[in-house]
Protein backbone atom coordinates (compact mmCIF):
# COMPACT_ATOMS: atom_id res chain seq x y z
CA UNK A 1 0.00 0.00 0.00
CA UNK A 2 1.37 3.34 -1.36
CA UNK A 3 1.92 5.94 1.53
CA UNK A 4 0.17 9.47 0.58
CA UNK A 5 2.86 11.90 -0.59
CA UNK A 6 3.02 15.11 1.08
CA UNK A 7 2.24 18.02 -1.30
CA UNK A 8 2.19 21.42 -1.34
CA UNK A 9 -1.60 23.02 -1.41
CA UNK A 10 -2.65 26.12 -2.64
CA UNK A 11 -4.75 26.37 0.12
CA UNK A 12 -5.16 30.39 0.40
CA UNK A 13 -6.50 30.24 -3.28
CA UNK A 14 -8.25 27.03 -2.75
CA UNK A 15 -10.35 28.80 0.16
CA UNK A 16 -11.80 31.25 -2.46
CA UNK A 17 -12.95 28.13 -4.78
CA UNK A 18 -14.03 26.56 -1.80
CA UNK A 19 -16.12 29.30 -0.28
CA UNK A 20 -17.49 30.06 -4.05
CA UNK A 21 -18.84 26.51 -4.31
CA UNK A 22 -20.21 25.96 -1.22
CA UNK A 23 -22.50 29.64 -1.65
CA UNK A 24 -23.58 28.84 -4.48
CA UNK A 25 -24.28 25.41 -3.61
CA UNK A 26 -26.81 26.62 -1.23
CA UNK A 27 -28.41 29.90 -3.35
CA UNK A 28 -30.09 27.54 -5.82
CA UNK A 29 -27.48 25.93 -7.95
CA UNK A 30 -29.00 24.75 -11.12
CA UNK A 31 -26.61 21.78 -11.25
CA UNK A 32 -25.42 21.84 -14.68
CA UNK A 33 -22.20 20.09 -13.83
CA UNK A 34 -23.86 16.65 -13.37
CA UNK A 35 -24.90 17.12 -17.23
CA UNK A 36 -21.13 18.42 -18.14
CA UNK A 37 -19.37 15.98 -16.58
CA UNK A 38 -22.34 12.67 -16.47
CA UNK A 39 -20.34 10.11 -17.73
CA UNK A 40 -17.43 10.83 -15.29
CA UNK A 41 -19.55 11.15 -12.19
CA UNK A 42 -21.84 7.93 -13.36
CA UNK A 43 -18.28 6.19 -12.77
CA UNK A 44 -17.84 7.90 -9.78
CA UNK A 45 -21.21 7.00 -8.04
CA UNK A 46 -20.78 3.57 -9.23
CA UNK A 47 -17.47 2.72 -7.35
CA UNK A 48 -15.18 5.02 -5.35
CA UNK A 49 -12.68 7.03 -6.96
CA UNK A 50 -9.96 9.36 -6.74
CA UNK A 51 -11.45 12.16 -8.86
CA UNK A 52 -15.35 12.28 -7.16
CA UNK A 53 -18.34 13.97 -8.14
CA UNK A 54 -17.34 17.02 -5.60
CA UNK A 55 -14.26 16.83 -7.75
CA UNK A 56 -16.77 18.15 -10.93
CA UNK A 57 -18.67 20.24 -9.11
CA UNK A 58 -15.77 22.45 -7.65
CA UNK A 59 -14.19 22.16 -11.20
CA UNK A 60 -17.23 24.88 -12.15
CA UNK A 61 -15.99 27.47 -9.99
CA UNK A 62 -12.30 27.40 -11.38
CA UNK A 63 -11.08 28.94 -14.34
CA UNK A 64 -8.19 31.07 -13.50
CA UNK A 65 -7.09 32.57 -16.93
CA UNK A 66 -10.80 33.88 -17.27
CA UNK A 67 -10.51 35.92 -13.80
CA UNK A 68 -7.40 37.58 -15.23
CA UNK A 69 -9.08 38.52 -18.09
CA UNK A 70 -11.88 39.96 -16.59
CA UNK A 71 -9.69 41.68 -13.84
CA UNK A 72 -7.65 43.24 -16.83
CA UNK A 73 -11.05 44.27 -18.75
CA UNK A 74 -12.20 45.96 -15.79
CA UNK A 75 -8.97 47.39 -13.25
CA UNK A 76 -7.01 50.21 -14.06
CA UNK A 77 -4.35 48.75 -11.21
CA UNK A 78 -2.26 45.88 -13.23
CA UNK A 79 -0.36 45.59 -10.19
CA UNK A 80 -2.96 44.27 -8.42
CA UNK A 81 -3.50 41.46 -11.60
CA UNK A 82 0.33 41.04 -11.30
CA UNK A 83 0.26 40.68 -7.77
CA UNK A 84 -2.72 37.79 -7.74
CA UNK A 85 -1.33 36.17 -10.70
CA UNK A 86 2.25 35.73 -9.07
CA UNK A 87 0.23 34.60 -5.87
CA UNK A 88 -1.38 31.75 -7.38
CA UNK A 89 1.33 29.89 -9.35
CA UNK A 90 3.72 30.18 -6.41
CA UNK A 91 0.61 28.16 -4.62
CA UNK A 92 0.97 25.52 -7.66
CA UNK A 93 3.83 25.40 -7.69
CA UNK A 94 4.74 26.99 -11.13
CA UNK A 95 7.72 29.08 -12.08
CA UNK A 96 6.95 31.25 -15.30
CA UNK A 97 10.80 32.19 -15.19
CA UNK A 98 9.74 35.50 -16.85
CA UNK A 99 10.81 39.14 -16.02
CA UNK A 100 9.11 40.87 -13.01
CA UNK A 101 7.76 44.29 -14.04
CA UNK A 102 8.89 47.27 -12.48
CA UNK A 103 5.90 49.12 -11.20
CA UNK A 104 7.11 52.05 -9.50
CA UNK A 105 10.00 53.22 -11.74
CA UNK A 106 7.06 53.45 -14.66
CA UNK A 107 6.23 56.30 -16.09
CA UNK A 108 3.14 55.61 -17.53
CA UNK A 109 0.45 56.15 -14.86
CA UNK A 110 -2.29 54.01 -16.64
CA UNK A 111 0.26 51.33 -18.29
CA UNK A 112 -1.09 51.40 -21.17
CA UNK A 113 1.87 51.43 -23.56
CA UNK A 114 5.13 50.41 -21.26
CA UNK A 115 7.29 48.05 -20.62
CA UNK A 116 5.98 46.63 -17.55
CA UNK A 117 2.34 46.08 -19.22
CA UNK A 118 4.54 43.92 -22.15
CA UNK A 119 5.73 41.90 -19.27
CA UNK A 120 2.33 41.44 -17.42
CA UNK A 121 1.09 40.29 -20.93
CA UNK A 122 3.66 37.40 -20.73
CA UNK A 123 2.39 36.39 -17.31
CA UNK A 124 -1.02 36.36 -18.49
CA UNK A 125 0.16 34.07 -21.67
CA UNK A 126 1.64 32.00 -19.14
CA UNK A 127 -0.92 31.64 -17.11
CA UNK A 128 -3.64 30.88 -20.44
CA UNK A 129 -1.17 28.02 -21.23
CA UNK A 130 -0.92 26.29 -17.74
CA UNK A 131 -4.72 27.12 -16.87
CA UNK A 132 -5.16 23.30 -16.74
CA UNK A 133 -2.53 22.52 -14.36
CA UNK A 134 -3.69 25.27 -12.15
CA UNK A 135 -7.37 24.32 -12.36
CA UNK A 136 -6.16 20.79 -11.08
CA UNK A 137 -3.92 21.89 -8.40
CA UNK A 138 -6.83 24.46 -7.57
CA UNK A 139 -9.56 21.77 -7.72
CA UNK A 140 -7.64 19.44 -5.40
CA UNK A 141 -6.73 21.74 -2.70
CA UNK A 142 -10.26 22.93 -2.59
CA UNK A 143 -11.42 19.11 -1.90
CA UNK A 144 -9.35 18.77 1.06
CA UNK A 145 -10.78 21.75 2.49
CA UNK A 146 -14.32 20.82 1.64
CA UNK A 147 -14.03 17.17 2.43
CA UNK A 148 -13.69 17.89 6.19
CA UNK A 149 -17.34 19.77 5.98
CA UNK A 150 -19.44 16.45 6.85
CA UNK A 151 -22.60 18.65 7.26
CA UNK A 152 -22.07 20.12 3.65
CA UNK A 153 -21.01 16.33 2.48
CA UNK A 154 -23.96 15.60 3.56
CA UNK A 155 -26.59 17.98 1.53
CA UNK A 156 -24.55 17.37 -1.51
CA UNK A 157 -24.62 13.85 -1.36
CA UNK A 158 -28.79 13.91 -0.93
CA UNK A 159 -28.39 16.49 -3.97
CA UNK A 160 -27.03 13.61 -5.61
CA UNK A 161 -29.16 11.34 -4.77
CA UNK A 162 -31.95 13.40 -5.69
CA UNK A 163 -30.63 13.37 -9.10
CA UNK A 164 -29.66 9.62 -9.14
CA UNK A 165 -33.27 8.95 -8.09
CA UNK A 166 -34.80 11.30 -11.05
CA UNK A 167 -32.48 10.45 -13.75
CA UNK A 168 -32.71 6.28 -12.71
CA UNK A 169 -34.56 4.95 -15.64
CA UNK A 170 -31.69 6.81 -17.97
CA UNK A 171 -28.94 4.97 -15.41
CA UNK A 172 -30.39 1.99 -15.96
CA UNK A 173 -29.58 1.52 -19.80
CA UNK A 174 -26.17 3.08 -18.78
CA UNK A 175 -25.38 1.19 -16.04
CA UNK A 176 -27.34 -1.46 -14.96
CA UNK A 177 -25.87 -4.32 -13.92
CA UNK A 178 -24.32 -2.13 -11.50
CA UNK A 179 -27.88 -0.94 -9.87
CA UNK A 180 -30.19 -3.63 -7.17
CA UNK A 181 -33.36 -3.21 -9.21
CA UNK A 182 -35.10 -0.02 -8.41
CA UNK A 183 -33.53 0.02 -4.86
CA UNK A 184 -29.87 2.45 -6.37
CA UNK A 185 -26.06 1.01 -6.55
CA UNK A 186 -24.84 -1.92 -5.26
CA UNK A 187 -22.49 -1.87 -2.59
CA UNK A 188 -18.98 -2.25 -3.20
CA UNK A 189 -15.56 -2.75 -1.47
CA UNK A 190 -14.13 0.13 -0.55
CA UNK A 191 -10.23 0.57 -1.45
CA UNK A 192 -7.67 1.24 1.30
CA UNK A 193 -7.13 4.46 0.65
CA UNK A 194 -10.47 5.66 1.07
CA UNK A 195 -10.42 3.97 4.72
CA UNK A 196 -7.83 5.50 5.68
CA UNK A 197 -8.92 8.95 4.46
CA UNK A 198 -12.51 8.58 6.26
CA UNK A 199 -10.87 7.21 9.46
CA UNK A 200 -8.35 10.46 10.16
CA UNK A 201 -10.81 12.66 8.18
CA UNK A 202 -13.11 12.00 10.83
CA UNK A 203 -10.16 11.69 13.94
CA UNK A 204 -10.75 8.18 14.73
CA UNK A 205 -14.24 8.70 16.55
CA UNK A 206 -17.34 7.96 15.36
CA UNK A 207 -19.11 10.71 13.88
CA UNK A 208 -22.55 10.01 15.67
CA UNK A 209 -21.93 8.72 19.24
CA UNK A 210 -18.11 10.18 19.55
CA UNK A 211 -17.17 6.82 20.83
CA UNK A 212 -13.16 6.56 20.80
CA UNK A 213 -11.84 4.17 17.41
CA UNK A 214 -8.58 4.12 17.89
CA UNK A 215 -8.09 1.49 19.82
CA UNK A 216 -5.91 4.14 22.30
CA UNK A 217 -7.87 4.16 24.80
CA UNK A 218 -10.90 1.05 24.24
CA UNK A 219 -9.29 -1.71 22.49
CA UNK A 220 -13.28 -2.86 22.20
CA UNK A 221 -13.35 -0.03 19.24
CA UNK A 222 -14.71 -1.83 15.89
CA UNK A 223 -14.78 0.87 13.14
CA UNK A 224 -17.60 0.97 10.35
CA UNK A 225 -16.92 3.05 6.94
CA UNK A 226 -20.77 4.12 6.39
CA UNK A 227 -22.32 5.78 3.14
CA UNK A 228 -23.57 9.18 4.92
CA UNK A 229 -26.46 9.13 2.06
CA UNK A 230 -27.46 5.04 1.91
CA UNK A 231 -27.48 3.12 -1.05
CA UNK A 232 -31.37 2.13 -0.73
CA UNK A 233 -32.29 5.58 -0.25
CA UNK A 234 -30.79 6.51 -3.49
CA UNK A 235 -26.94 7.31 -1.95
CA UNK A 236 -24.00 6.27 -4.36
CA UNK A 237 -20.69 4.63 -3.69
CA UNK A 238 -19.18 8.53 -4.52
CA UNK A 239 -15.94 9.19 -2.06
CA UNK A 240 -17.22 12.00 -0.66
CA UNK A 241 -20.54 10.14 0.45
CA UNK A 242 -18.64 8.19 3.87
CA UNK A 243 -18.20 8.74 7.38
CA UNK A 244 -16.77 6.63 10.63
CA UNK A 245 -19.39 4.80 12.52
CA UNK A 246 -19.25 2.78 15.23
CA UNK A 247 -20.57 -0.72 15.06
CA UNK A 248 -23.60 0.45 17.15
CA UNK A 249 -24.28 3.43 15.36
CA UNK A 250 -23.77 1.68 11.97
CA UNK A 251 -26.52 -0.88 12.94
CA UNK A 252 -29.19 1.67 14.41
CA UNK A 253 -28.83 4.23 11.07
CA UNK A 254 -28.58 0.75 8.84
CA UNK A 255 -30.45 2.17 5.53
CA UNK A 256 -32.97 4.26 7.16
CA UNK A 257 -31.19 7.37 7.59
CA UNK A 258 -28.69 9.79 6.30
CA UNK A 259 -27.82 10.85 9.99
CA UNK A 260 -24.44 12.81 10.37
CA UNK A 261 -23.38 15.72 12.26
CA UNK A 262 -20.64 18.52 12.35
CA UNK A 263 -18.87 18.24 15.44
CA UNK A 264 -15.48 17.72 15.26
CA UNK A 265 -12.24 18.08 17.17
CA UNK A 266 -10.58 21.37 17.15
CA UNK A 267 -6.99 21.96 17.38
CA UNK A 268 -7.88 24.07 21.08
CA UNK A 269 -11.15 24.99 22.57
CA UNK A 270 -11.34 28.54 23.56
CA UNK A 271 -12.70 27.92 27.08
Amino acid sequence: MAKVKHENLALTSAFNVASLATYNFYEGYDGHFLCEYEDEIIETLIKPQKATALHYFLACFVDVAEEVHDMIQNMDEIKYVYDYIKRVLEEVNLDPKILEPNFESCADEHHEDCECRSILDKWVEYVKENNDLIHEALVHAAFQIVFLDRKFLHDFNEYIAEWIEYHYNSLKEKCGKHLLGEKGFKRVRFPQWLKNAVYHRDKGCCVICRTDLSKLVNINGTHHIDHIVPLRMFGSNDSSNFQLLCETCNTSKGNRTSETNSINIPFWNMD
